[in-house]
Order: structure tokens, then C-alpha cells, then sequence
């Protein structure tokens, strides 16, 4: 999702806020964010207007989810 001007630079907090929007609350994030690592999901902040296949990244890592119930 394109992260705002005055957008959080903080994956953890991006990603909570895009499980929240995308699953309307009924999953949350189950863990930390592994750096470097695969999960369910992957997250990354990119920064410097490359594509989103691009491997430079300001930060990133793999993740779970888990429901909320």
C-alpha cells in the first residue's frame, strides 16, 4: 500500500495498520516481523520510488497472522 507524506517509517506499525484495513480486524499480526525472513506474508518499506519488485528496501521481513477470536 503507498504510504502517505507524513507516513510512520515503522514496518511493524504499517503492517498492523494494513491487517487492520484489509482484514476489517478479524486478524492480527501473530509475532514480531523476522528481518530478512519469509512468513505468510512479507512486508517492506521502499523509500526511493523503485518498483515494488525491486530488492532495495528501507526495511523489511516476513510475517504471520493469526485470528483475533
Amino acid at each position: 500500500m503507498p504510504l502517505r507524506g507524513n507516513s510512520v517509517l515503522d514496518l511493524t506499525k504499517q503492517v498492523r495498520k494494513w491487517v487492520r484495513e484489509e482484514f476489517s480486524g478479524e486478524l492480527r499480526l501473530n509475532g514480531d516481523i523476522m528481518p530478512k525472513l519469509d512468513g505468510d506474508y512479507y512486508g517492506k518499506i521502499m523509500t526511493d520510488g523503485r518498483p515494488p519488485d525491486s530488492v532495495v528496501c528501507w526495511e523489511g521481513g516476513g510475517f504471520f497472522l493469526e485470528t483475533t477470536y
